[in-house]
């Protein structure tokens, strides 16, 4: 009889790579690691790589402390580590640790731009997250090397401290610019006209690539102004940051279409193509709404394998910095005086529009200009009377919905002119973003949180065309949220439990609001505690605000029905 796998040939172990042992081996082997990463992107098999690639840097750091390229190459390979946790803990000590490598980096090799500017970004994500999150606990866990100096024990409140980091950045972006500055005008006096040779073409490629690395450190200077300014305390010294933040990304524009510095085939910008969609904002009709369904990718687009920088990505990224930095002024002007900048708003979406009139489907565009669309939609709706949970649980069928308006409007619902129809054309306009962005990721668990958001919020409105379309608003609510959840209960990535627990008490509080659905309120708001929802985060809501979609009527009735 033969036997079982008789004739087949042995394979041999496969031979296993020697263990580094050398200074040289080790930075070797790191950087291996670190492009097996990059390969995979995200995902745990890249955080894997990402740690082993951090561990070989470490050792690599002990043989040799005093070598710049090792200590920048382990700094940054921890900051590109705080993409993949959602922990406050845990991203203040990567970015604590990495903090540390990139000033020691800098202690051997002071004038090396790219540890300027990985260093003030580590010090703008540092910022970010302290303003979230009280270093001060984090400090008794951890060990010193989990610091980075005397800036990470300033006294103040969390804003404070975030804005001496943010101080400290924007001084090591100039740092980093100036530097940059005279390595790209070196560039162009080395690439003026000679005669044609074969090294041309890779000439103009330095000068572009040295032209896309000071567009970035002018686009991130901006950023950390504009989050300053919206940090300080006077609206004097808020306006002063504001545009000083503008003003790089003027520079950064007259760098992206000076000619000189791109191929000479470059698309050249087009600076008013997405003016005409802006103008057509509020051109829309008052259709019916149409009902949610399962979303599936009906967009492809080939990946280019060209690695030269391009002056069109270059540009989009300006005109998305631009779009944040006003946004962000819109923000800080109502919590300076309570009104609604609507000259802002409209700035803003200018150049989003240009962004997508060169790439229509570009998903950050569509989901900022979603963002931003309802933002506006709802500064607005919140000078006009909204229907209260109270309202919507005394609906008994649909037929009763269109003509029951609210008891609590005083003002007119009808839709047809004024503020009301501004305010629904606004959030049927961040509804098609939303939607844009979904045919390109349909399994973005962001976008379909956006969309349930903002149906939920047009459901609230008490215009005659939104008592019309309420069902269908708050069906659409409810399947948008069911599908995000679907989308976090799969295993999609970049989802942190908070987000979770929001999803699903957002999901709640609309089947709530839908007759007939109380035995799925209650499974929802069950599995909501099952995943980590306790009862002192409801009180927290309570008594800190439920915030722009959990009403506290709801919060309430969750807190009743959980732990009672």
């Amino acid at each position: 009889m033969k036997k079982h796998g008789a004739g087949k040939e042995k394979k041999k172990p496969a031979k296993e790579a020697p263990t580094p042992q050398t200074w040289e081996e080790y930075m070797e082997e790191g950087v291996l690691l670190e492009e097996k990463g990059e390969r995979y992107a995200t995902g745990d098999k890249a955080r894997r790589f990402y740690e082993k690639a951090g561990d070989m840097y470490n050792k690599a750091c002990k043989l040799n402390p005093e070598d710049s390229d090792c200590l920048y190459n382990f700094g940054r390979v921890l900051y590109i580590l705080v993409d993949f946790t959602h922990s406050p803990c845990q991203k203040l000590s990567l970015l604590n640790a990495s903090i540390e490598r990139f000033r020691s980096a800098l202690n051997y090799d002071s004038d090396n731009a790219d540890t300027l500017f990985n260093l003030a970004q580590a010090l703008t994500t540092h910022a970010e997250v302290i303003q979230d999150h009280d270093e001060e606990d984090e400090d008794e866990e951890h060990d010193h090397d989990h610091s980075h100096g005397d800036h990470d024990h300033a006294h103040g409140s969390p804003e404070e401290r975030a804005a001496t980091e943010l101080q400290e950045a924007i001084a090591l972006f100039e740092s980093c610019y100036s530097i940059q500055q005279r390595e790209l005008y070196s560039a162009v006096r080395e690439a003026q006209p000679k005669e044609e040779d074969e090294s041309a073409e890779m000439r103009q490629q330095e000068l572009s690539a040295s032209a896309g690395v000071l567009i970035d450190t002018l686009i991130s200077a901006s950023q950390a102004l504009t989050s300053l300014a919206f940090l300080v305390d006077t609206v004097e010294r808020s306006h002063d940051y504001y545009q000083q933040a503008s003003e790089k990304l003027n520079i950064a524009l007259g760098v992206a279409n000076d000619k000189a510095l791109w191929p000479t085939n470059a698309e050249e910008s087009s600076s008013g193509k997405g003016k005409q969609a802006a103008a057509e904002l509020l051109m829309e009709s008052e259709e019916d709404i149409l009902p949610a369904t399962k979303p599936v990718s009906t967009f492809r687009e080939a990946q280019s394998q060209d690695e030269t920088v391009s002056q069109k990505e270059k540009t989009c990224d300006i005109h998305l910095q631009y779009s944040n930095l006003l946004s962000s002024q819109t923000d800080r002007n109502y919590q300076d005086t309570g009104k609604i900048s609507e000259e802002l708003y409209e700035k803003s979406l200018q150049h989003l529009d240009i962004v997508l009139s060169f790439y229509p489907r570009h998903v950050e565009a569509l989901c900022d200009k979603g963002d931003l669309l309802g933002a506006w939609a709802q500064g607005l709706a919140a000078f006009e009377p909204q229907v209260s949970m109270a309202d919507i649980e005394r609906w008994e069928s649909r037929s009763t919905i269109a003509a029951e308006p609210t008891a609590s409007s005083g003002a007119s619902t009808k839709s047809g002119s004024g503020r009301p129809a501004r305010i629904w054309q606004l959030f049927a306009q961040a509804t098609r973003a939303f939607l844009s962005a979904l045919e390109v990721e349909p399994q973005n668990t962001s976008i379909l949180e956006k969309l349930g958001d903002i149906h939920w919020s047009r459901s609230l409105l008490s215009s005659s065309v939104a008592l019309k379309n309420r069902p269908m608003l708050l069906n659409n609510a409810s399947v948008y949220y069911r599908f995000a959840w679907e989308s976090c209960r799969d295993g999609a990535e970049n989802v942190d439990e908070d987000q979770r627990m929001d999803i699903l008490l957002s999901w709640a509080q609309v089947l709530r609001a839908l007759p007939g659905k109380d035995e799925e309120v209650i499974r929802v708001l069950k599995q909501w505690k099952r995943v980590g929802g306790t009862k002192d985060m409801l009180q927290d809501m309570l008594e800190g605000g439920a915030g722009d979609i959990l009403q506290l009527d709801f919060v309430e009735f969750a807190l009743k029905l959980v732990f009672n």
